[in-house]
C-alpha cells in the first residue's frame, strides 16, 4: 500500500499525523509525497476557525479528485474536522470512505492494517516526524480545561490530559538518538502539565519535566511552546534563566489588552497583570524573546479598546506578534455575544496592528546587525546558492528566517554574523560550522 498523508493544523495535530505515518511504515506501508500514485490518502484536518475548515474541505475535495484522476482507491479523513462535524460531513462527502476523530488515530491504523501489530506501551517511539531531522515537536499533553469563551479546543480535543513524564523523556531520548538537536515540547498550554497526574501544583510539574528534558544527552536546545499568561510566575522564569539549553523564547498569548475584553474572553488576567508577567520575564532574562498573539474584532470591541491594544503593543514592543480575526465559532459563548464586529473593520484593525508590529520587528532585527549567533540550517536551494535557518530567537516554520550563502546540508549548525535586516528576515555571513 502506498499512502499519501496530508497534515493540516497545529503542531499538536501534526503529531497525530506523525504517529499514523510512523506506525504505517513500521508495518510495511510505503509513504509517498505524490497523491496521484497513492493507493490510500489520509487528510488530517484542523477545525479551529473558519479559515482552517475551508482549507480542510479544499484538501479533502482535492484528494477526492485523485479517486478519478489518480490511483487512489481509499480516502480517509481524520482529526479535528470529523471530531466536530462528522454528522454533517458524511452525507456531504460521500467520496470519503471513513472518518476518524482526534483520539482515533489507533482506530485508523487498525483500519489500514487489520492484520498489523497493535501500538505498544509507548506508541510515540514509532512516530515519523515530518519536520527536518534536527528538530521535532514533543507533545506533552492534549486537550484543555481553560474554557476561554471564544475557543472550541476543549470541545474538540477534550479535557487536559498530561502524558507521564517517564514516557515523554523516553521519547525525547529516542528522538535524540535519531539525530534531533532541538526539542519543542508542546501542549495547548504548558502550565497545567502534571496537575491531572497529581504530581504537584502551579508550575512545579512543568519545571520538573523541563529539567529532565534538558538533561537528555544529544539535545542542544529545548523550546517549550504555549504558556498561559495568568499561570506564569517568577519561579518559572527564574528556572528558565538557569537552564542553558532552554531557549530564551517565551510565547504567552495575551489575546488583548483591554480589561473588559479580557474578562469577556475568560482569560483570567488584566492588562496590569500581563505587564507584570512580561516584566518578570525580562528581569530574569535580559535577552528573552517574547512572542505573543492577539485577537482583533472580539464582540463589542470599541475603537477606544482597540487603541488601548495598540498602545500596549507600543509599550511592550514584543519581539514577535501574530494576530487573528475573531471567529464566531458555533457552540462558543463569544459567538452569541452582542456587538459582533464586521469583517471589514476586523481586517482594517488587523492591518493597522501588523503595520505597527512590522516597524517594531524591524527595530529589533536592526539591533541584531553585527552580532554573532548560532543557527541550524532548515533548507537550502541549490540553484540560488542560499540556505535558510533559525537561531534560538526564531521559532522554525513560524518566525522569520536567517538567510546565508553557501550549500550547507539541512541540520548543519553554523556560527554566523548578522549583516542586514528586514522586517522579519535577516541576512547573515557564515563564520564556521559548529
Amino acid at each position: 500500500m502506498r499512502l499519501y498523508l496530508h497534515n493540516l493544523g497545529c503542531a499538536k495535530n501534526q503529531v497525530d499525523g506523525e504517529l499514523i505515518a510512523g506506525w504505517g511504515m513500521s508495518q510495511g506501508i510505503q509513504l509517498t509525497d505524490n497523491p496521484r500514485i497513492a493507493d490510500t490518502i489520509v487528510v488530517n484536518t484542523c477545525a479551529f476557525i473558519q479559515e482552517a475548515r475551508e482549507e480542510a474541505i479544499e484538501a479533502i475535495l482535492e484528494a477526492a479528485r485523485m479517486k478519478v484522476e489518480g490511483n487512489c482507491r481509499s480516502l480517509y479523513v481524520c482529526g479535528c474536522l470529523p471530531q466536530r462535524f462528522q454528522r454533517e460531513l458524511s452525507p456531504d462527502l460521500p467520496e470519503v470512505d471513513a472518518f476518524f476523530g482526534v483520539n482515533q488515530w489507533k482506530d485508523l491504523i487498525r483500519h489500514l492494517l487489520p492484520a498489523g501489530e497493535e501500538p505498544g506501551a509507548n506508541p510515540y517511539l514509532h512516530r515519523l516526524p515530518g519536520t527536518p531531522g534536527h528538530y521535532a515537536y514533543l507533545r506533552i499533553a492534549d486537550g484543555c480545561d481553560r474554557g476561554c469563551t471564544y475557543c472550541v479546543i476543549p470541545s474538540i480535543r477534550g479535557p487536559y490530559r498530561s502524558r507521564p513524564p517517564d514516557e515523554i523523556v523516553e521519547e525525547a531520548e529516542h528522538l535524540a538518538r535519531r539525530g534531533v538537536k532541538e526539542l519543542l515540547p508542546v501542549a495547548q498550554e504548558l502550565n497545567s502539565y502534571g496537575h491531572d497526574l497529581n504530581s504537584g501544583k502551579k508550575n512545579k510539574p512543568l519545571i520538573s519535566l523541563l529539567e529532565k528534558l534538558c538533561a537528555v544527552e544529544g539535545i542542544e536546545w529545548v523550546r517549550p511552546l504555549y504558556l498561559h499568561p495568568p499561570a506564569c510566575d517568577e519561579e518559572l522564569f527564574a528556572f528558565w534563566a538557569s537552564q542553558a539549553k532552554l531557549c530564551r523564547y517565551l510565547d504567552p498569548p495575551i489575546e488583548h489588552a483591554s480589561d473588559r475584553i479580557l474578562k469577556a474572553m475568560g482569560r483570567g488576567n488584566s492588562k496590569n497583570q500581563l505587564r507584570k508577567i512580561i516584566e518578570w520575564a525580562r528581569r530574569a532574562m535580559s535577552d528573552v524573546v517574547i512572542r505573543t498573539s492577539v485577537i482583533v474584532g472580539f464582540p463589542g470591541e470599541t475603537r477606544t479598546e482597540f487603541e488601548e491594544l495598540l498602545d500596549f503593543v507600543r509599550e511592550i514592543r514584543f519581539e514577535r506578534l501574530g494576530s487573528f480575526h475573531f471567529s464566531a465559532e458555533e457552540g462558543t459563548l463569544a459567538a452569541k455575544l452582542p456587538g459582533q464586529v464586521s469583517s471589514r473593520v476586523k481586517e482594517q484593525r488587523r492591518e493597522q496592528l501588523m503595520i505597527l508590529q512590522g516597524d517594531i520587528s524591524l527595530e529589533h532585527n536592526l539591533a541584531r546587525v553585527g552580532s554573532r549567533e548560532e543557527i541550524f540550517i532548515n533548507s537550502h536551494e541549490e540553484e540560488s546558492g542560499f540556505c535558510a535557518g533559525h537561531s534560538r530567537r526564531e521559532l522554525p516554520e513560524l518566525d522569520g528566517e536567517i538567510i546565508v550563502s553557501g550549500d550547507y546540508p539541512v541540520g548543519t549548525k553554523l556560527l554566523v554574523e548578522i549583516k542586514s535586516a528586514r522586517e522579519y528576515d535577516l541576512a547573515a555571513k557564515p563564520i564556521r560550522e559548529l
